[in-house]
């Protein structure tokens, strides 16, 4: 075996492993013999089967590696110049872009082996869905946000380690794993790659309208135990609903170019409504803020629980920008812009005369409400907002960025031109997401030359994170 098979060997038989561990813990069917004796046909011989090893593999996402840390407030965080960093750390080779230090490569081999591994979880419990076992229901659902997270993960693969869209060719960029196996698995090219995403999402959506309750329930119902008759199906917004599966439609087909299609889905999830008329999310807005909710759930498209958030994500412990750097680059003097006001606080430096803010967005407080409380935000509403505004004529796009900026308690201004738009974008997507791991991906999507807080300019060296060395040496081959 080699070293690449190694890997994927691993990354494919750790969701057996994981499933396995959980079962043992949860299922009393499973005390006739040792977890690790049991066999993966007698595993997903029951729905609890098939409903563990999906949960699984949300719990993997959480890992630090991942969406508990690194994708969120860490690694992809330096890299839209984020934070500050103190010499000869991670945080100083990642703001130049310095991929070859050895701290930087292997906290990107981390990020890649470890969305493989998500995806080894949904694969294998996606190659035995059709073995008969589930009722209707299930299948439509375990199978859709089967197939919604392996996109999500592999889309995310993409806009790390992917080409700039606006330079993508014809060489083969990476693979895209369906199923579980320790073959080493064939690169694609971008189309190729990219219309297996597609194909991914599409079935997902497909099997999410047929029986999310999303589409008739409100949120407030779905997370009240009380109204729910099977706790699977309820808390919609921690998993990859079907709301979720068309913003990720609409979040990957603006990153390939079709801005139709991206208009499209942005404004269906824009326009939801549950079964009593009322918007199934809303933009979050000041009053969000005074009650606790900093993070602004009622956006929550999809969202993962990280157990401890403030310590994870270090949010609130250490000076990350002065209040200097925050205004140049982002915000005017005197903003009400509760971005600025509500998610940061500052301390004043009397030996340096400085006012140092610090990050207090996944703060946890007494007063913030439980859907808020150690909540990561994977895909919001408000970046369906931006997307709309990217995809229509100025005229509807100013029309949407006033209904924005009027959540955000913000002046909006009048946008006259495409270039005024795309610096906007820019700079919306920067106040908007810090410390949610998307600034960068907009930098690089729109190829940006110019990248706040650094000197550094932004080209394909800073864009294109290098594959990690197991990798490297199959692409072209």
């Amino acid at each position: 075996m080699t070293k690449r098979q190694h890997i994927f060997h691993k990354a494919g038989t750790a969701w057996l492993l994981s499933a396995l561990l959980m079962l043992t813990s949860c299922n009393d069917w499973l005390d006739v013999s040792p977890s690790e004796q049991k066999k993966k046909s007698e595993m997903f011989s029951k729905a609890e089967g098939f409903r563990n090893v999906l949960t699984g593999a949300y719990i993997r996402m959480k890992s630090n590696s991942l969406y508990g840390q690194e994708m969120v407030c860490g690694t992809v965080e330096n890299l839209a110049q984020h934070w500050n960093y103190s010499s000869n750390t991670i945080g100083s080779y990642l703001n130049t872009y310095n991929y070859r230090a050895t701290v930087v490569e292997n906290a990107m081999t981390a990020i890649y082996n470890n969305l493989f591994k998500v995806v080894a979880d949904v694969n294998g419990l996606l190659g035995d869905i059709d073995n008969g076992t589930l009722g209707d229901d299930d299948y439509n659902l375990i199978k859709g946000e089967a197939l919604a997270l392996r996109a999500f993960c592999h889309f995310d693969v993409l806009r790390l380690f992917g080409p700039m869209p606006t330079e993508a060719g014809s060489d083969r960029v990476l693979p895209y794993v369906k199923e579980v196996t320790n073959r080493p698995n064939a690169f694609l090219t971008y189309e190729q790659f990219t219309r297996e995403l597609m194909g991914d999402i599409d079935e997902a959506e497909a099997c999410l309208k047929k029986v999310d309750p999303i589409l008739k329930q409100s949120i407030a119902a779905l997370n009240t135990p009380s109204q729910l008759t099977d706790n699977f199906y309820g808390y919609r917004q921690m998993r990859m609903n079907y709301y979720a599966v068309c913003a990720l439609k609409a979040r990957v087909a603006l990153w390939t170019g079709n801005k139709s299609q991206a208009l499209e889905y942005a404004r269906l999830v824009m326009n939801a409504t549950s079964a009593d008329g009322a918007k199934t999310f809303r933009l979050g807005t000041l009053n969000d803020c005074a009650g606790g909710d900093k993070v602004l759930s009622s956006e929550h498209i999809f969202n993962l629980k990280v157990t401890d958030i403030t310590s994870t994500l270090g949010a609130g412990t250490t000076y990350q920008k002065t209040q200097s750097q925050l205004r140049s680059q982002l915000y005017e003097s005197g903003t009400t812009d509760i971005r600025f006001v509500n998610m940061w606080d500052y301390v004043y430096d009397s030996y340096w005369w400085t006012y140092y803010n610090y990050f207090v967005k996944y703060v946890q407080t007494d007063n913030m409400p439980s859907l808020a409380r150690n909540v990561v935000p994977l895909i919001r509403l408000y970046e369906m907002y931006l997307i709309a505004m990217e995809c229509s004529p100025l005229g509807e796009a100013n029309s949407l960025y006033a209904e924005m900026c009027d959540a955000r308690n913000a002046p909006a201004v009048t946008i006259s031109s495409q270039e005024q738009l795309e610096e906007l974008l820019i700079k919306e997507y920067n106040r908007e997401f810090y410390g949610e791991g998307q600034a960068f991906y907009a930098y690089k999507r729109m190829a940006a030359e110019k990248i706040y807080f650094t000197n550094e300019p932004g080209t394909k060296d800073a864009y294109v994170v290098p594959l990690p060395v197991q990798e490297s040496v199959y692409a072209n081959e």
